[in-house]
C-alpha cells in the first residue's frame, strides 16, 4: 500500500520536473526532491496520523539545515480520505494527497482550503476586503450584521489574523462583490518559518550513542555547527561556521554526516545519503570506526575516525572530502 503511494508521488514529482533521490528506507523523510530552487523533504505514508512529534522534529531539523520544505503526502486521516485541494497539518508540516500534489506542482493550481479543528477553513485577503468595504461605504458593523457574526470577527478578517469557514467567506465575497479567498502558500522552507529551539539549536548532546557524540564533538571542534537528525539515513548535518556576513545561508558548506562501522548496512546507507546529497546539493561523508575498504561509496566519502582527529579546520575537512571524492578507487 505504501509502496504504491510512494511510486505515485515520485511519478508526480518527476512529471513536475523534479530530480528525485533514492528512497531513504528510514523512519524520517522518505525522499528528497529538487526543482530549481525548490527542495522538498517528503514523508509519504498511507495515514498522515502515523507521523509522531519526534519524527516530525527530525524532518523539520533536516529541512532547516538544507533550506528545504518539509511535506507529508498521504491518503487518509484516521478513517477518512484526505480531500482534494485541501491542506492538512501534522506537527507543523503541511500534509496533502497525491491529487493536490499533482495540481500544485504539475498544473500550478494552488489549494485554497486548509483543515483545522472543527472543519475546513479559508484565509481572507484583509487588505482587499478593507478596500472593497470602504468602496461600498460599509462599516464593520454592516458587514457583521449581514453575516450574522461579531464586529470583532470582521475586524480580525481585515487584520489577517483569523481564518473563516468556506460558507462565511463566500457570503462575504457576495456582499462585497469581490474575490477575497487567498490561496494556501503552504510550501515554505523551515528557515523561513518561526523556529523553536528544538529545531534551530545545535545539539551534539542529542547524539544517540557515545561514539556518535564523540565523533560529532570532534567535527564541532573543527569548526562546524552540528544538527543531529534522528531516524534519518545520516546521523547529522554539519554546517560550516566560517562564512562572512556578506554570504547567504545557502553558501555555507553543508555535509550530510554518517557515523558507523564498515558494514553492509553502512554501505547501503552511504548510497542513499549519496543520492540525497546530489539532490540537496550538499556533500556527504561517513566517519568510520575501524578499517575501511573504500575511500568512497558512490558520492559519499569515507573517513576513518583516526583521520578525523588529525583535521584542524573546516577548510581542511572540506578539502579532504573533495580530494577523496575524486579518487574513486579501492584502498589497498
Amino acid at each position: 500500500m505504501k509502496n504504491d503511494l510512494v511510486a505515485r508521488a515520485i511519478e508526480v514529482l518527476k512529471e513536475a520536473g523534479f530530480i528525485v533521490s533514492s528512497r531513504c528506507e528510514a523512519r524520517s523523510f522518505d525522499l528528497a526532491a529538487r526543482r530549481s530552487e525548490i527542495t522538498l523533504l517528503a514523508k509519504i505514508l498511507h495515514n498522515i496520523d502515523g507521523i509522531n512529534e519526534g519524527v516530525s522534529r527530525s524532518i523539520r531539523r533536516a529541512a532547516f539545515c538544507l533550506l528545504a520544505s518539509p511535506i507529508v503526502v498521504g491518503e487518509k486521516s484516521g478513517a477518512f480520505l484526505l480531500e482534494d485541494d485541501v491542506v492538512y497539518h501534522r506537527y507543523g508540516i503541511p500534509a496533502i494527497n497525491v491529487h493536490t500534489l499533482h495540481d500544485y506542482f504539475v498544473e500550478g493550481v494552488h489549494p485554497y482550503v486548509h483543515s483545522a479543528t472543527g472543519g475546513l477553513y479559508v484565509n481572507i485577503d484583509g487588505e482587499v476586503m478593507k478596500r472593497a468595504r470602504e468602496r461600498k461605504d460599509y462599516s464593520l458593523g454592516d458587514i457583521a450584521a449581514g453575516l450574522g457574526i461579531s464586529r470583532r470577527s470582521v475586524s480580525k478578517y481585515e487584520e489577517g489574523g483569523m481564518s473563516t469557514t468556506i460558507d462565511i467567506a463566500l457570503q462575504l465575497e457576495e456582499i462585497l462583490d469581490t474575490m477575497l479567498i487567498e490561496p494556501q502558500e503552504f510550501l515554505k522552507t523551515e528557515f523561513e518559518n518561526p523556529l523553536s529551539p528544538d529545531i534551530s539549536d545545535a545539539c551534539v548532546e542529542e547524539a544517540a550513542s557515545s561514539l556518535e557524540g564523540y565523533i560529532l564533538s570532534i567535527i564541532e571542534e573543527i569548526g562546524f555547527e552540528i544538527f543531529t537528525t534522528a531516524y534519518a539515513p545520516f546521523n547529522a548535518v554539519s554546517l560550516s561556521l566560517s562564512f562572512s556576513p556578506s554570504q547567504s545561508e545557502s553558501e555555507r558548506v553543508k555535509i550530510l554526516t554518517g557515523i558507523s562501522k564498515y558494514t553492509e548496512r553502512m554501505i547501503k546507507r552511504a548510497r542513499i545519503v549519496s543520492s540525497l546529497s546530489q539532490v540537496t546539493r550538499t556533500k556527504s561523508v561517513f566517519v568510520v570506526n575501524g578499517n575501511v575498504k573504500r575511500v568512497q561509496i558512490d558520492n559519499t566519502v569515507l573517513i576513518k575516525k583516526e583521520e578525523l582527529k588529525r583535521i584542524r579546520d573546516p577548510e581542511e575537512f572540506t578539502s579532504v572530502i573533495e580530494e577523496r571524492a575524486e579518487m574513486k578507487k579501492w584502498i589497498k
